[in-house]
């Protein structure tokens, strides 16, 4: 189950929201313009290549291609961005199999969002992001990279994410009743 996890930007230790109830982390997410679905999966895929997979998802993809234009699809690995950056254009994730976290840092709060497979983000240009795929990242997700926004991103300091929880420190801190996770 998707797990958001919001605290304020200068204290990582003071949790503001932590839920997994779809309709509020939708909630929450559009405040920040990034859009939050849940797509069904048609089950692993081990050893599939870039093209089965994207077969596969081939009509939620078209979707998202055909309703604005796109500038690439690809399907990652494992990717790790521990680094925070903000890209130029809209991004979407769709996981395929595995988790991995989501921070995204938007005004003084940072939203992690613990993605799992058939979540869908839907991340605007010029947000500030990073993400983390645990100490054994083996994510799937398919990419669809919008054209690149003509405006120009806020020049602000990066956070040291490093200060934040990371993917296997907030697996670690969830409920023993919450379901497990796969990763």
């Amino acid at each position: 189950m998707t797990l958001l996890t919001v605290w304020p930007d200068d204290q990582p230790g003071h949790v503001l929201l932590r839920t997994e109830d779809p309709g509020t982390i939708t909630a929450e997410l559009a405040r920040l313009g990034v859009e939050f679905a849940r797509w069904p999966v048609d089950g692993p895929m081990p050893g599939a290549t870039e093209a089965e997979v994207l077969a596969r998802y081939r009509d939620r993809v078209d979707e998202r291609t055909t309703a604005v234009g796109y500038h690439a699809v690809d399907v990652l690995t494992g990717d790790f961005g521990p680094a925070e950056r903000a890209l130029p254009r809209d991004e979407d994730r769709f996981f395929v199999t595995g988790s991995a976290v989501w921070y995204l840092h938007a005004g003084r709060q940072v939203h992690a969002v613990l993605c799992e497979p058939g979540d869908l983000l839907g991340i605007p240009a010029h947000t500030r992001h990073w993400h983390d795929g645990g100490s054994n990242p083996g994510h799937v997700t398919v990419r669809v990279r919008h054209p690149a926004s003509s405006a120009a991103p806020s020049a602000t300091e990066p956070l040291r994410d490093h200060d934040f929880p990371g993917f296997d420190e907030l697996v670690a801190g969830r409920e023993s009743s919450w379901p497990a996770l796969s990763h």
